[in-house]
């Protein structure tokens, strides 16, 4: 094996689950699944291809997509309100308020007395600080 090889041994087979598709066909499987219309899934895969090439270094929006990324771009996206025309940057800036606002919420929760209320704050500022960061988020 040459210094530039490496071992494909005990590397996991490629999930079974994963289905090849075509992006006319990821933008379809969004609509349906999402209920939005076809032009804001199209933006949804464009912006989700946008972001993974940031990320990356490079451009990836040759690259083919899957199931496994139509599952990440409605997870990633789908809280992103683009009919009212707000992008992946405004809404990250709209998530760090939510954010702020459930973390001032829960800290002013009485937890012995409102554990239920308590969880639920710290669930919600916790969700909204992780879509808040730069890049994709849940």
């Amino acid at each position: 094996m040459s210094d530039n090889a490496f071992s494909m041994q005990g590397w996991p087979e490629p999930g079974q689950d994963l289905v090849p598709l075509t992006r006319g066909e990821a933008v379809e499987l969004l609509a349906e699944q999402t209920g939005r219309s076809r032009e804001v899934a199209e933006t949804m895969v464009r912006d989700y291809l946008a972001d993974t090439s940031a990320r990356l270094g490079y451009s990836v929006h040759r690259w083919g997509l899957d199931s496994g990324d139509v599952a990440e771009i409605r997870r990633d996206y789908e809280w992103i309100d683009y009919e009212v025309g707000e992008n992946p940057a405004d809404a990250r800036a709209r998530a760090a308020v939510n954010a702020a606002g459930w973390a001032a919420t829960a800290a002013g929760v009485d937890r012995e007395h409102s554990p239920g209320y308590t969880a639920r704050a710290d669930q919600q500022a916790a969700m909204w600080a992780e879509r808040a960061e730069d890049g994709r988020s849940a």
